[in-house]
């Protein structure tokens, strides 16, 4: 870099880190500020995951307390790192617009299957169970997203970390997710490395990441195949979720990001737009990093954990099976991208 370039970014309000061969070659006084621990000529810190394979990436990690967004891109062989702290976790206007308008749509569909069943239809019609249980699963999970975004607004997520087998979550997870997915035309594979890796941390909040995760990748993808990677790299555990699906266009990647100056209303096939924030919550509180990275292929995403401290007090295991409000998690998570006969309400109590 040319020595005004560099003047420049040492007047940045942001951190800037420039890497070279996976060490920190350059800080810029901001990146010092926030992470005192940088050291040029050292390696970077563990908390901040760099893309592999790709020209670029976004993401967040945490470093004690505080939560910080970034950006990532090659230039001349190295790799130079934006960050900032992150905004408080709240409702952006388009996410509340987005939120709004996939209400007044489920709200609508509603009307249409039990409208006619209220208009002296014929003696003993039956409500559209699939029809209506989709809609009904998807307004859950719209409203679920909303209280968590709430809550996190707040400071009042529910999180009660014990010492977790992340790989026997995953395979519980992908085992329960696979059919569904098949149903839609998506294959689910699970890389691991099998013999367990312990964590600290929320099972059930890991469960919904995994399955928000699962969800965009299968939005993404339509008919292809998701693969879900867990391997363990130093202290940390590396969760890596990837599909075949196309590379997006640039309004596709930008509201995947929520970045971009414009603030689009999600399109209808992206949802309210909460799901990438609650997924970069619920890796905050893990005290973890997630990253975005794409190149000339489908976004990879990339979820770091830290594997202790564990608490010895605890017992290790996995989580049973759950259902929320008489509805099954997996089937809320994935409601978006799945068929409607999958769904029932023959089951809610």
């Amino acid at each position: 870099m040319s020595e005004s370039i560099l003047s420049l970014l040492d007047s940045f309000p942001e951190g800037v880190i420039q890497v070279r061969q996976g060490m920190v070659y350059r800080a810029n006084p901001m990146a010092r500020h926030y992470l005192p621990q940088l050291s040029e000529g050292a390696p970077l810190p563990e908390c901040l995951v760099l893309p592999k394979n790709a020209t670029t990436g976004a993401g967040s990690f945490t470093f004690g307390p505080t939560s910080y967004t970034f950006s990532c891109a090659l230039a001349q062989g190295d790799i130079i790192v934006f960050f900032r702290p992150a905004p408080q976790t709240a409702l952006t206007g388009a996410q509340l617009d987005g939120a709004l308008q996939q209400l007044r749509s489920f709200l609508g569909e509603f009307l249409a299957e039990v409208g006619p069943l209220t208009q002296g239809g014929e003696e003993g019609a039956h409500l559209p169970s699939a029809a209506f249980g989709k809609s009904f699963h998807r307004a859950f999970r719209l409203v679920g997203n909303l209280e968590y975004m709430q809550q996190s607004a707040t400071g009042s997520v529910p999180f009660q970390s014990s010492s977790l087998d992340l790989d026997g979550l995953c395979r519980q997870v992908v085992e329960q997710a696979r059919g569904p997915l098949e149903a839609a035309g998506i294959a689910l594979d699970y890389e691991g490395e099998g013999g367990g890796l312990l964590i600290p941390g929320d099972s059930a909040l890991l469960k919904r990441l995994i399955l928000g995760l699962m969800a965009n990748s299968a939005r993404a993808t339509q008919e292809g195949r998701i693969t879900l990677a867990l391997r363990r790299a130093g202290s940390r555990a590396l969760l890596t979720l990837s599909d075949n699906g196309p590379l997006p266009d640039q309004r596709q990647l930008e509201a995947m990001l929520q970045q971009g100056a414009s603030q689009d209303i999600p399109l209808p096939s992206q949802g309210a737009g909460l799901g990438l924030s609650i997924a970069r919550d619920i890796v905050a509180l893990h005290h973890g990093s997630l990253l975005i990275q794409w190149g000339q292929s489908s976004p990879t995403v990339v979820v770091s954990l830290p594997t202790g401290p564990l608490d010895p007090r605890t017992t290790v295991g996995t989580p049973r099976v759950q259902r929320d409000g008489g509805l099954d998690p997996v089937l809320v998570e994935l409601s978006d991208v799945l068929p409607a006969q999958l769904f029932s309400l023959d089951s809610l109590d």
